[in-house]
């Protein structure tokens, strides 16, 4: 004759399973760390590893928006310097071009975001380290002085003395020079990173590293003109996509393309 079942039997999971014993918590997540043990997260999916072009709920950014932001920014800088040329009868000043070349860019970057993805995270707003910030700045410069040394060789090889920039140069006073800093400094900058490294880079980061660096790279700067300048704003682009993919980050690539363009304008101040 069998014993009656106890009540405070323990439960076991199963036909001579280990007992169960009770949790005064919460249950643990499951597959929070490497092979579910610990609190690490788990690796990121296949292709999401760097962030880059990604938005919340899998939205990434592709070919749409690449072709988009062009479009528009084409547009943007063509029929606003037709009507100013138009309007005036003239070359727009210094600060009027660079005012137009941002817009263009942050209009560009605005459309092209708005079509699917809808997050500033997808065109690489995320904090860095101030140590970030810093190596941005010294690369900058040294992109800097790179770019002074490769202008020499293709004046050298060349003989081509044009000046890609020069219209930038055509301002008087110190209203006019602020905001040719402002704009041509900062705003020029931040907006063309946006649209190059975030919207470029990420919608062609898909393919792979090396095609989103070198077609993102070879476009922007055919977009400064094949010229004195082509060389060194590709070095400036090549790095940039570098930064961009390490860090997951627009600001380290805003910065270095800041200083790079502040160090320019400084040194045009002092020669004025």
């Amino acid at each position: 004759m069998s014993e009656p079942a106890r009540e405070d039997a323990v439960p076991t999971t199963g036909p001579a399973g280990p007992a169960s014993p009770p949790t005064d918590g919460p249950t643990p997540a499951v597959g929070t760390g490497p092979a579910g043990l610990g609190d690490a997260p788990l690796p990121p999916p296949p292709d999401e590893d760097t962030g880059i072009g990604y938005g919340p709920r899998g939205r990434r950014l592709g070919l749409p928006e690449l072709l988009v932001g062009a479009v528009v920014y084409v547009a943007i800088q063509g029929l606003a310097g037709l009507a100013l040329i138009t309007a005036t009868g003239a070359l727009p000043s210094a600060p009027v071009l660079l005012a137009v070349s941002a817009l263009s860019a942050f209009g560009a970057v605005a459309v092209a975001l708005a079509l699917r993805v809808r997050s500033l995270a997808a065109i690489g707003f995320r904090r860095v380290p101030w140590r970030t910030i810093g190596l941005a700045v010294l690369l900058g410069l040294a992109v800097w002085v790179v770019s002074r040394v490769l202008i020499v060789v293709y004046v050298s090889v060349t003989g081509d003395l044009t000046d890609p920039q020069a219209a930038l140069t055509q301002f008087s006073g110190g209203a006019a020079a602020a905001w040719v800093v402002l704009l041509g400094g900062l705003a020029v900058p931040l907006g063309e990173e946006l649209l190059f490294r975030g919207i470029g880079y990420g919608s062609l980061r898909r393919f792979g590293v090396i095609v989103a660096t070198t077609v993102s790279s070879l476009v922007f700067a055919l977009a400064h003109g094949l010229n004195v300048v082509f060389l060194a704003v590709l070095v400036l682009a090549v790095l940039n996509a570098v930064l961009y993919e390490r860090t997951r980050s627009i600001w380290p690539c805003f910065v270095t393309h800041a200083t790079f363009n502040l160090t320019s304008f400084a040194i045009l101040l002092i020669a004025l």
